[in-house]
């Protein structure tokens, strides 16, 4: 309500106003601003959420009979020859009895227009001035001079709708007088009852036609309601910007022409007294010259989340409450944020401190929350814990003004508020309060659906070490680097975390692909090396040499198939197992060891009793034919028909190698070397090999 009446309500008002004074809150001057005399209407003056001041619709006493009369005399001196201007016109009125919303009509056999015009205004409490501009806005009757049968009948518009004719019980000067006046205390009565209402945001069509589109316009008294609801149009810019003229075809012109036409007789329709609490704060700032401006609303009363008063001006709103003091919100995004909330009896509570501005936006502090805004983003309100963090976390400066109001997201894998802010989307769910900042692996989440895709809501905080960035969330881990942005998710991210995560195992190079090769598997590149997994389990070969021969190979789908251990190490000696082949690293350098000589090589203890392979397996046709492979201690070799054979390397091995080896007269080894106190002996195809110290070697054949 924007009256203040003189009810219970009006001595608790009273009570709350004194209570302020004592507080300080509130300065007790008195300082009503006059209004201002008729000059012509400026289109950058219009505000379509307050065409004119209850006080001045309301004010039955604005005029009298005799002053109606001379003003409709200096409108029209004249009247065309054989037709009788409104200044002249008169009727014989019926008798009207009183009801709720009208005192009544006591018939005549002659009323002058001005005379119907006063006595309604006065019988429901209607301006004089109002029901002027109403027959002027309707049918042009106030300036014709020689109006029309019609105008008459339909001459405040009353009961005759832009889509069907016009009622004819309500036909005539007098009745579409008195009815007019009565609707509006109708609406006034029974606000509840239409669409349009003070105290909150209306969609208002531009033009009968729904195809031009609506206005989002903040209504704040009754009597602009009442305009809105008898013609629920509002001028569009076309038509404000030709204000004494005609816009496009999407104008409409009735509003619009209602505010102008009462401007340039009867003065500003918005003259607003100011709340005494309120003037001396308004004369600090310069009154109406000043970073307020004049006052553009009545004072109005809240009781809601600890009592107060509020006033618009010109350049802002002015709030005034016991939890919040005297507090200016300037016009702006914030400002319209706060609006669209529901004001200081929402969920938002009083503004308690001065907004402040900075590079990248403005903000305020309210007693239940807090709002941002920026031009290009509008004003979003933050709330509960987000906003503790948003103020925690250094407010505008790291995180930035907010791009959009805090919602509860129901879809996914679990439910959280989530709200975006210009350097980081903030959520508050079931991992507590997380950040992703913008960022590589913010736009990756968002490209997936964000909380409510396949990857959910983050679960740990964004961080980076070397130039490389992460985030778990629930349905995998997200990655940054030089090589892009990629999500690991399933095995790969409990193993990625159970080797050290990024310290470990360093960022995604890749997204995981899946392979068919050998039984099938995925794999996913990381900065320390290729992670496959297949039906062996899952293991990294790292970058190095034993990866670059197994990536030569076709990796994966090539001859040495999927790692079934993890790489080993003995000193600079190095070894890892695939499917079909050891891998081994050295200073000899890499070299694959596969089939027979593979698994004698490790159930004779690999590494550690054998050393790394020192070249790669060779097969000769010599002595039936074989395969040879040196290793770090010794020499494996194999016929065709026979087991894999360990030669260590001494004088036997040496000097079978110095006759030609395989291709000498013994052949093939075909025992292992045994050895004692007295020397070593080995067994060949075709002869026996021995070495003591004394006698050297000596090949004895069968």
């Amino acid at each position: 309500m924007t009256e203040l009446p003189s009810t219970r309500r009006g001595r608790a008002l009273g009570l709350l106003l004194a209570l302020l004074v004592v507080a300080g809150i509130l300065v007790p001057v008195v300082s009503p601003i006059a209004a201002q005399p008729a000059e012509a209407a400026v289109a950058s003056d219009w505000d379509p959420g307050y065409i004119i001041d209850d006080k001045i619709f309301y004010n039955s006493n604005s005029m009298t009979a005799s002053e109606i009369q001379s003003f409709l005399n200096a409108q029209v001196p004249n009247c065309n020859a054989g037709a009788t201007c409104v200044k002249d016109y008169g009727q014989a009125t019926a008798s009207i009895a009183a009801d709720r919303y009208c005192n009544g009509y006591q018939g005549a056999a002659w009323h002058s227009a001005a005379q119907i015009i006063d006595i309604v205004a006065r019988s429901c409490g209607i301006s004089q001035q109002v029901l002027i501009v109403l027959l002027q806005k309707e049918q042009g009757l106030i300036t014709s001079r020689a109006p029309s049968a019609w105008a008459y009948q339909a001459a405040t518009g009353q009961s005759c709708p832009d889509t069907a004719p016009c009622d004819p019980a309500f036909s005539g000067f007098f009745y579409q007088v008195y009815y007019a006046a009565r609707q509006f205390e109708v609406y006034r009565m029974n606000p509840t009852l239409f669409g349009y209402r003070e105290q909150r945001w209306n969609n208002i069509l531009y033009n009968p036609n729904r195809a031009c589109g609506t206005s989002s316009v903040y209504i704040h008294n009754q009597a602009t309601a009442a305009l809105y609801i008898y013609t629920p149009y509002t001028p569009n810019p076309a038509a404000l910007a030709n204000l004494y003229g005609t816009g496009d075809g999407c104008s409409s012109y009735g509003n619009r022409n209602f505010w102008r036409l009462f401007t340039d007789w009867f003065g500003n329709p918005r003259s607003y007294e100011i709340h005494p609490g309120f003037v001396s704060y308004w004369n600090s700032t310069g009154g109406a010259t000043g970073s307020l401006g004049a006052a553009a609303s009545y004072p109005v009363y809240v009781e809601a989340n600890g009592q107060g008063w509020y006033q618009r001006f010109q350049k802002g709103t002015l709030y005034g409450s016991y939890r919040g003091g005297t507090v200016v919100i300037p016009n702006g995004e914030i400002l319209s944020a706060f609006d669209r909330e529901g004001g200081p009896s929402s969920g938002v509570g009083w503004p308690n401190a001065a907004q402040i501005c900075v590079a990248n936006g403005c903000w305020q502090s309210f007693t239940l929350a807090g709002i941002s805004g920026t031009p290009a983003w509008g004003g979003h309100i933050m709330w509960g814990g987000i906003y503790a963090y948003w103020q925690s976390a250094g407010g505008m400066a790291a995180l930035g003004p907010a791009l959009n109001d805090v919602r509860l997201a129901t879809a996914g894998k679990t439910q959280a508020w989530v709200q975006h802010f210009e350097k980081a989307v903030v959520t508050q769910g079931a991992y507590g309060i997380q950040t992703v900042p913008a960022s590589g692996i913010q736009s990756y989440w968002h490209g997936s659906g964000g909380g409510e895709g396949w990857l959910g809501w983050p679960m740990s905080a964004y961080a980076c070490a070397s130039g490389q960035c992460v985030q778990v969330f629930e349905g995998g881990t997200v990655s940054s680097s030089a090589w892009g942005v990629h999500a690991s998710y399933g095995t790969f991210v409990s193993y990625w975390n159970a080797r050290g995560g990024l310290s470990g195992m360093g960022a995604a190079l890749n997204d995981i692909r899946t392979s068919s090769a050998s039984g099938g598997g995925w794999i996913q590149n990381f900065g320390a090396g290729v992670v496959a997994q297949s039906s062996r389990g899952i293991f990294t070969v790292p970058y190095g040499r034993m990866q670059e021969l197994w990536s030569s190979s076709g990796a994966e789908r090539g001859s040495f198939g999927w790692p079934i251990a993890e790489k080993t190490c003995t000193g600079s000696q190095c070894i890892q197992a695939f499917q079909n082949a050891i891998l081994s690293d050295s200073s000899w350098g890499t070299w694959a060891t596969w089939g027979s000589i593979a698994s004698a090589w490790t159930a004779g203890g690999g590494i550690s009793s054998y050393g790394a392979a020192v070249n790669g397996i060779r097969y000769t046709t010599a002595s039936g034919g074989g395969w040879i492979q040196h290793f770090g201690s010794g020499v494996m070799s194999q016929t065709q028909t026979g087991a894999p054979i360990f030669t260590p390397y001494g004088p036997i091995l040496e000097t079978w190698y110095a006759y030609g080896g395989e291709r000498t007269w013994l052949g093939w080894p075909t025992g292992a070397q045994v050895c004692d106190a007295s020397g070593c002996t080995q067994q060949f195809q075709n002869g026996v090999a021995r070495w003591s110290s004394t006698a050297g070697v000596s090949f004895q054949p069968r």
